[in-house]
């Protein structure tokens, strides 16, 4: 598995002193946001999934991100803890697609960050970070780059790269996750000025445009019942796309996992949100 890992191009996470205070706090109320996932409402204690890696173009102030998602609580103290892959200049001063990670316990109003903006997240692995540059790239219509997620709850809640415990989000950090959470939600935001068009989403393509090796996707996607990793209930699985004009999504049967429900999203963007 480390083979696996440094054939992904998971570089040392850089020293820089060019973070942007957007990714602590309060989301600014001059970005528009845009979402296209599948919402899964059961308790569940976590959730893994097979994403793969694209790198959407951005404006140095937009951002482009695909992630799973776990949370609880109301929606003025919601409980989330969040990892995936994202492209955001503005925070890094660059370009590269990166894992990324985050967590806040008031519906993002005041709390938590990105990353290590903030004290949270508690690192273990020692050599990998979170913010190390993805440098395996899908192509469309060639090959897909794949990493798999995992948040998982075992005292605390952990985060795994393929089969890496890479750290944890303390259990002391939440107000309504000692019991695990009601929500996993896996799928794709992008950010970008009202002002400005938006940002492409995944791979830049609707899924209506076609899956293979042209979609952005969540694979073999299972939640943790606190025992096994089971496959989400078709009737309890919502698909959403707030802006379906920019971006969309779609599900579809799993050939390798019959059991499994994949689900494709993304899209060129180009809209006000």
């Amino acid at each position: 598995m480390d083979k696996k890992i440094k054939a992904l191009g998971l570089i040392n996470y850089p020293t820089s002193s060019h973070f942007n205070t957007t990714g602590v706090g309060p989301i600014d109320l001059t970005i528009g946001n845009a979402y296209a996932a599948a919402h899964y409402a059961k308790h569940n204690f976590g959730a893994k999934t097979i994403m793969n890696v694209w790198s959407p173009t951005t404006l140095s102030d937009q951002a482009s991100f695909a992630y799973l998602w776990i949370a609880n609580g109301p929606a003025d103290a919601l409980n989330v803890v969040q990892a995936g892959w994202g492209v955001q200049p503005q925070l890094f001063s660059s370009s590269y697609t990166r894992l990324l990670t985050y967590w806040t316990v008031d519906g993002y109003r005041k709390t938590g960050c990105t990353n290590y903006l903030c004290p949270g997240f508690v690192q273990v692995h020692r050599q990998i970070s979170l913010g190390m540059v993805l440098n395996q790239i899908s192509i469309y219509n060639g090959t897909q780059s794949d990493i798999e997620i995992a948040i998982l709850r075992d005292g605390e809640w952990w985060l795994k790269l393929f089969n890496q415990f890479i750290g944890y989000w303390p259990q002391k950090l939440f107000y309504y996750m000692y019991g695990g959470a009601n929500e996993a939600v896996w799928g794709g935001m992008a950010a970008s000025p009202t002002n400005e068009l938006s940002p492409p989403m995944g791979s830049g393509h609707f899924p209506k445009d076609g899956h293979q090796n042209k979609s952005a996707y969540f694979k073999q996607t299972r939640i943790w019942d606190n025992v096994n990793f089971v496959d989400p209930e078709a009737d309890k699985l919502v698909l959403s796309a707030t802006r379906p004009d920019c971006y969309g999504s779609e599900t579809a049967p799993d050939d390798a996992a019959p059991n499994a429900i994949d689900f494709f999203y993304g899209g060129p963007g180009q809209c006000n949100l």
